[in-house]
C-alpha cells in the first residue's frame, strides 16, 4: 500500500529509512481501496526531533467484531475491582492492538458475567473477523405483576349497578301505584277516622317512589357509563 507523509507519496510499504526535517508529520497508509480508509488506525501523527530516529507503527489489521448471545450485552474493559470501564454494547468492533493488552468482562441481565482475554477474542475472530461469545443463563427475571383494575372498572360491579338501578326504577313504579291506590281511598272515603291514615300512607308511598326512582336512575346511568367507558379503552 502507498505511504503518504503530509499528503505527499513517499513510496509503497515496506518503506526504508527516510531523512526528514525535524517537525510534526502526519503519516498515512493508503489502501488499494481508498474507501476503506479509517483514520483511527490508518493514520498517525509524530513529532520528529533533530538528530533522532523515529519509528512509527500502523496497525492495519481489520477490527474484531464482538457478538454475543443474547444481544445486546454490555462489554467492559476489565480493570481493578470496581474500576471496570464500559466500552459499549454488543455487537462492538475493537482494534486488534487494543485487544492484545486488555481483558474484557461481558454480561447482560439474567446471565453470568464472562471474563475473557483480548487474545482469546482475536483467536476466535481469525477466520470470520467476528468473535462470538455465548453467555450462560443463570436466572430469569419474572415479569412485573400487572396491577389489578380499580373496583369501579370491574365488570361484575358495573353490571350490578345496572341491575340494581333497573330494579329500583321498577320498584318506583310499584310504589307509585301503591301510593295512588291509598290516595284514591282517601278521596273516596268519608270516614274521618281513617282519612288521615290514608293520606299519610299515600304521601309515604309517593316519597318512597320518588327516592327509589332517583336512586335507580343514578345507579343505572352510572353503571351504563362505566360499561361504555370501559369498553372503549
Amino acid at each position: 500500500m502507498l505511504i503518504l507523509i503530509d499528503g505527499i507519496a513517499a513510496g509503497r510499504s515496506p518503506l526504508g529509512p527516510l531523512w526528514l526535517p525535524a517537525k510534526a508529520v502526519r503519516v498515512r497508509a493508503l489502501r488499494d481501496d481508498p474507501r476503506r480508509f479509517e483514520s483511527s488506525r490508518d493514520e498517525v501523527e509524530a513529532t520528529l526531533q533533530p538528530g533522532s530516529t523515529a519509528r512509527l507503527f500502523l496497525d492495519l489489521r481489520p477490527g474484531v467484531v464482538i457478538r454475543t448471545a443474547p444481544e445486546p450485552a454490555r462489554i467492559h474493559r476489565a480493570g481493578t475491582p470496581g474500576a471496570d470501564s464500559l466500552l459499549g454494547e454488543s455487537p462492538l468492533t475493537l482494534r486488534p492492538a487494543f485487544l492484545e493488552r486488555n481483558r474484557f468482562r461481558i454480561g447482560c441481565p439474567d446471565h453470568a458475567d464472562t471474563l475473557v482475554s483480548g487474545e482469546s477474542l482475536a483467536a476466535l475472530a481469525q477466520e470470520s473477523g467476528t468473535a462470538r461469545i455465548e453467555l450462560r443463563r443463570v436466572s430469569r427475571t419474572l415479569p412485573l405483576e400487572s396491577p389489578r383494575p380499580p373496583i369501579h372498572r370491574r365488570r361484575w360491579l358495573q353490571w350490578t349497578l345496572v341491575g340494581v338501578g333497573a330494579g329500583l326504577t321498577g320498584a318506583a313504579a310499584i310504589l307509585k301505584r301503591e301510593g295512588n291506590r291509598w290516595y284514591d281511598r282517601y278521596l273516596q272515603s268519608s270516614d274521618r277516622l281513617v282519612l288521615d291514615e290514608y293520606f299519610d300512607r299515600a304521601v309515604r308511598y309517593d316519597r318512597l317512589s320518588l327516592a327509589s326512582l332517583g336512586a335507580g336512575q343514578v345507579l343505572f346511568t352510572g353503571g351504563l357509563f362505566l360499561l361504555v367507558s370501559g369498553s372503549s379503552r
